[in-house]
């Protein structure tokens, strides 16, 4: 979705007051993540799109995926256990969007049955999802959008004439086996511009209980993440440098999000990281025709997944990323416009012995991305907004070793967008886009790339995306609507073929999807109210999708969400609760599959400022500790089995946490 920027309003400093999504406006930054890089609305979100602060984090305790989307009806994140949490946005996988940190790109996938992004929440300022494909800035072959996040600075952390701080968290996990986990940063001035942080967390959780009282096996993990930044700001100038290495390790089946059910699976060890070093620059200076940024990034992921029975490898990856993006934007009155180029080289080296020994292999890919874009918003009347843009990407596939040897796949395509916003009356608002995206081949995944064959005949993905929505926003107020119907043409997935080779990656379909989120609520310096509703009907080639179609998305049922925050107690105390309910689906997995079940969740939240540098916090997940599957978890297989199979969600669980910064 693509979005201008308005006056702020009433709902944006109500939340800001309350401590949740703070008002974003176009202040200058050193990472990339501003309005020149997605047309931000002040005060007006669209659904489907949002930006998650540090504040929103903070309050509710969040420390898994699942806690820090678990504010908006359009996205899920199932998997049970926090190894295996995937992120889906209106029932598509994350595999297709494209995550930056810091602006540094995150592409590519390690392993189908595991987690694809990390990140550490004590860390983070902002998280910000455009969903859908949209403008061309969103950087190449963002099929359903673009997941942008934002890590904090030392200027961020610092007070007002503050020089130094430090920063600790201390937090109790109370479910099953329990828990804790611990955060700590040093921040400061190393001069008047020049500041500096250097952070660590960790998290050590053991086997969880689920909403009946049983124990849920293997579940156990441990989280580590390093962290620090530079940042420079003198004058017209602004640059940072980003160090992050994230270590996760876990003991699970083969397939961690996958429970014994066959009764052969073996205990493994997963091992999981990731190092991201990112260089920001930017150049602003008084001239409304110049504003120049500047990233360069490289990022390296790595998995490994060993039977505690077996000296023989079930699966390991190295999966580097490593480019750049120049922009610069220019203003002409009631002309905006930001034009840049990017490029990246990803490259592979996996291998896996999960097969019968005819099919272990090995395998070398690379690909290397260019892009070119222009993306342009112009206010020829009051009322109207118009926005346009164009990119071009090309690609260039090869295998240079193991599986695929020999294979080399080029091609390039367009993206082109364009969108609209009228406002009828003072707060009463129309939007329409359209926008396509283009992917061509590149690398899919670690593990089934030294399994499944290229041979050569794959075509490029092409996403279109069509969006209408409204909006009105009146003396505190508020109530939105979209309505968006998307489609991937050529999408890529893998084919069991059996002999002579396991598989081949073959061009399987259309991949559909069509639904509406709506919005409403009510917000003032001290209370935010809301509720809002989501649906979407998700099909490849005709056929409802399932929990079968990993790298693609599954079936989620209609999902409701209300909201509650109020801080008039108190400026030191705040109180939240949020319910969620998710409507019975049906499984089309098999004929005989019984319907993905309903459930309503419960989460309670409160914070206390007991003095300036102590905050305690107490959140209560499942406040009745119901018993369900999330409907993005694995949960259901047919055939000789007849069974759930994946893992049934945490039951209650008390996180509390003391936080000290001064």
């Amino acid at each position: 979705m693509i979005r201008f920027a308005t006056q702020s309003s009433t709902i944006a400093l109500g939340l800001a007051a309350l401590g949740g999504l703070s008002a974003p406006v176009a202040a200058q930054t050193i990472d990339g993540e501003d309005a020149a890089d997605t047309i931000i609305v002040t005060g007006e979100k669209e659904p489907g799109d949002f930006i998650v602060s540090s504040e929103d984090l903070e309050r509710t305790s969040a420390n898994t995926l699942e806690d820090i989307f678990a504010n908006e009806s359009s996205v899920a994140v199932g998997g049970g256990s926090a190894t295996a949490q995937k992120i889906y946005v209106r029932g598509f996988e994350d595999v297709m969007l494209n995550v930056t940190i810091d602006g540094a790109q995150s592409p590519g996938e390690l392993y189908h049955h595991q987690a694809r992004v990390q990140v550490e929440p004590d860390f983070i300022k902002t998280i910000q999802l455009d969903a859908g494909a949209g403008a061309a800035t969103n950087g190449p072959g963002a099929l359903t959008g673009a997941l942008a996040v934002t890590l904090k600075d030392a200027f961020d952390m610092l007070s007002a004439g503050q020089d130094v701080g430090i920063y600790a968290k201390s937090t109790g996990y109370l479910n099953g086996g329990d828990g804790y986990g611990a955060s700590g940063a040093v921040y400061g001035r190393l001069s008047d511009n020049v500041g500096l942080i250097a952070g660590i967390s960790y998290t050590d959780r053991n086997d969880y209980d689920d909403g009946n009282g049983d124990r849920v096996s293997p579940t156990p993990y441990e989280h580590t993440r390093y962290f620090s930044k530079l940042n420079v700001l003198d004058g017209d100038h602004a640059a940072s440098l980003t160090f992050e290495k994230l270590d996760d390790s876990a003991t699970s089946y083969e397939r961690p999000n996958l429970t014994n059910f066959a009764g052969r699976y073996i205990l493994s060890d997963q091992e999981m990281s990731r190092t991201t070093l990112t260089g920001n620059y930017r150049y602003n200076p008084a001239s409304e025709a110049i504003d120049t940024r500047l990233t360069a990034f490289y990022n390296n992921t790595d998995f490994r997944v060993q039977r505690q029975t077996s000296d023989i490898i079930y699966g390991e990856g190295d999966f580097s990323s490593m480019g750049l993006d120049l922009r610069n934007t220019s203003s002409f009155g009631d002309l905006s416009l930001t034009y840049g180029v990017d490029y990246r080289v990803d490259d592979l080296n996996s291998a896996q012995n999960a097969t019968p020994p005819f099919a272990w292999g090995d395998t070398r890919q690379s690909v290397d991305i260019f892009g070119a874009y222009l993306q342009a918003n112009f206010q020829p009347i009051e009322p109207l907004k118009l926005t346009a843009g164009i990119r071009y990407d090309d690609y260039n596939f090869k295998s240079s070793g193991g599986v695929s040897s020999g294979i080399r796949i080029a091609d390039s395509g367009f993206s082109p967008n364009v969108g609209a916003t009228f406002e009828i009356v003072d707060g009463l608002e129309l939007h329409a886009t359209y926008a396509q995206a283009f992917r061509g081949v590149q690398i899919r995944e670690a593990f089934f790339s030294a399994l499944y064959v290229h041979d050569g005949t794959l075509e490029s993905e092409k996403a279109d995306n069509l969006e209408f929505g409204v909006s009105f926003e009146r003396d505190g107020f508020f109530a939105r609507g979209t309505w968006y119907k998307q489609n991937i043409e050529n999408f890529v997935d893998i084919e069991y073929v059996g002999t002579p080779v396991w598989g081949y990656w073959r061009n399987i379909g259309d991949a559909k999807v069509e639904g509406y989120e709506i919005e409403a609520g009510y917000a003032t310096q001290d209370l935010f109210l809301s509720v809002g509703m989501w649906d979407a009907n998700n099909t490849l080639n005709g056929q409802p999708l399932t929990d079968a179609n990993l790298g693609l998305g599954t079936r989620i049922g209609t999902t409701w969400l209300g909201k509650a925050e109020y801080t008039g107690l108190s400026d030191r105390l705040s109180l939240g609760t949020q319910v969620r309910h998710v409507s019975s689906e049906s499984n089309s997995i098999d004929p005989t599959a019984p319907d993905k079940e309903a459930y309503t969740t419960v989460k309670a939240y409160t914070s206390y400022r007991i003095a300036d540098p102590i905050t305690v916090s107490l959140v209560v997940n499942n406040l009745f500790d119901e018993f369900y599957y999330d409907h993005a978890t694995y949960t259901y297989i047919a055939g000789s089995t007849n069974d759930y199979v994946g893992y049934p969600a945490m039951g209650r669980e008390v996180v509390a946490s003391l936080r000290v910064q001064f």
